[in-house]
């Protein structure tokens, strides 16, 4: 029982501490622009490994020392929404070949470049499916980290550097007609709930997406390994 409870406890505490966009507010309804975050990029981050494939099928591979339920390999159908150079259209991801059967909730979800400066709209559309079929609730969470190169003074990113929202049924659109200039901008945004599937389409070359899976921050293990210690002189004898 105490070991069981050790477990429960420095689980709750490594989802706590190492998912920090968890935090974030719900992504909802529509805006003309996603609120702009702290500046900069998770140090947790890791990145899905792909191949330059352009229009699939191909795979995608996290390994250590990312969290255990990324660690594996999911199957993606339909061009490689990462660079310029692939095809647009639509991909289509699955991930019941991952530790859970599922994209657990808490990955990064990075979307680079998205707005109206290359003489085109961009547009990405996403939407999600669980193990039952549909997920009929919001499962994005507003963006939880930002960086680049804004409008504002300095350089830095304002408001109008980021683009529109919209969501209905299980699905959102990430679309760039409301920013202004040609900034150079990314963000990253979480899921709230584990994915099965998930359909990504890219209306244009120039926006780019990829998926990324948390690691273990240094600060967070310590603090863990802290936590467990106290906990185990705590215990009954």
């Amino acid at each position: 029982m105490q070991r069981f409870t050790f477990k429960l406890i420095l689980s709750l505490s490594s989802l706590c501490l190492l998912v920090p966009g968890l935090n974030a507010a719900m992504l909802t309804r529509a805006g003309a622009h996603l609120p702009v975050p702290n500046q900069g990029t998770p140090a947790n981050q890791g990145r899905s490994v792909t191949g330059n494939t352009v229009s699939g099928p191909w795979q995608g591979t996290w390994s250590a020392p990312v969290l255990n339920d990324w660690v594996g390999t999911f199957d993606a159908n339909g061009p490689t929404p990462t660079t310029i150079n692939n095809n647009t259209g639509t991909t289509v991801y699955d991930f019941t070949s991952l530790p859970t059967g599922a994209l657990p909730a808490g990955t990064y979800f990075r979307f680079g470049d998205v707005d109206y400066g290359s003489g085109s709209i961009e547009v990405l559309s996403l939407t999600a499916t669980d193990s039952n079929g549909a997920i009929l609730t919001p499962w994005l969470h507003e963006p939880m980290a930002v960086n680049g190169t804004g409008s504002g003074p300095a350089s830095s990113i304002i408001s109008d550097d980021m683009p529109g929202w919209s969501y209905g049924a299980g699905s959102y659109k990430i679309d760039g007609s409301t920013v202004s200039g040609n900034p150079t901008v990314s963000f990253m945004l979480t899921n709230d709930v584990p994915i099965t599937t998930l359909r990504l389409t890219r209306g244009t070359r120039f926006a780019n997406f990829s998926l990324h899976a948390p690691i273990p921050e240094p600060a967070s293990v310590g603090m863990l390994l802290a936590g467990a210690l106290a906990f185990a002189r705590r215990r009954p004898r």
